[in-house]
C-alpha cells in the first residue's frame, strides 16, 4: 500500500513497474518518498511562516496546504518528465527546473526554521537595537531643546540683572524720599517738602 502510494508520488507507471525488478521499484519508491516528504516539509515550513505573520492557525494551515500541494505537483511533474539522455548538458538542462525548485524549496523550508531556532538571539539583537534607538531619540530630543534651554537661561539671566538694577534704582529713590522726608537732604525741611 505505502509502496504503491510512493510510486504514485514519483509519477512512474505502475503497470510498467509491475514487470520490473525490485531494485527498479525501490528506486521509484525512493523518488516518490522524496517528492512526498518535500511537499510535507514545504507545508510545515509555509504554515509556520504564515502563522508568524497572521497569528491564525487556520489561515496558516490553509495556505500551507495550498503551498504543499503546489510543491508536490511541480516536483512530481519535474521528476516524472526527466529522461536519461546521451549528453550531460542536455540532462542538466532538463534537470535545471528541478534544481531551481529545490533551491526555492530549501529557502522556504529553512528560513522559518532558522528564525525559530535563532529566535532568542534575534530577539536579543532587536532589543539592543531598540534600546540604542531609544537612547538616540532621547539624545536628539535633548539636543533639540538644548538651544531653547540655553536661550531661555540667558533671557532669565538678563531679566534677573534688569530686576536687580531696577531694585537698586527703587531703593535709591526710596532712600532719597526718606532723607527728604526726614529733612536731612534735598530741601532740608522736615516733612514732604513744598510743592512748586
Amino acid at each position: 500500500m505505502l509502496q504503491s502510494f510512493f510510486i504514485l508520488c514519483s509519477g512512474a507507471d505502475k503497470n510498467l513497474l509491475s514487470g520490473c525488478s525490485e531494485g527498479e521499484k525501490t528506486k521509484y519508491v525512493g523518488i516518490g518518498a522524496t517528492v512526498f516528504f518535500t511537499a510535507i516539509m514545504a507545508f510545515i515550513a509555509s504554515s509556520y511562516a504564515l502563522y508568524t505573520v497572521f497569528d491564525n492557525p487556520f489561515i496558516a494551515m490553509g495556505f500551507g496546504i495550498v503551498w504543499g500541494l503546489l510543491i508536490f505537483n511541480l516536483d512530481r511533474f519535474i521528476v516524472s518528465t526527466i529522461r536519461k539522455r546521451d549528453r550531460f548538458s542536455s540532462e542538466f538542462l532538463q534537470a535545471s527546473p528541478r534544481i531551481i525548485l529545490a533551491i526555492i524549496i530549501a529557502i522556504v523550508i529553512s528560513k522559518p526554521l532558522e528564525i525559530k531556532i535563532f529566535e532568542k538571539e534575534i530577539n536579543t539583537v532587536l532589543l539592543k537595537e531598540k534600546n540604542a534607538l531609544s537612547l538616540n531619540n532621547k539624545k536628539e530630543v535633548a539636543n533639540y531643546f538644548q538651544s531653547d534651554l540655553d536661550k531661555n537661561k540667558s533671557d532669565i539671566d538678563s531679566l534677573k540683572s534688569e530686576i536687580a538694577k531696577k531694585e537698586k534704582e527703587v531703593n535709591s529713590l526710596y532712600e532719597t524720599y526718606i532723607t527728604e522726608a526726614e529733612g536731612t537732604k534735598g530741601t532740608m525741611k522736615l516733612g514732604k517738602g513744598t510743592c512748586f
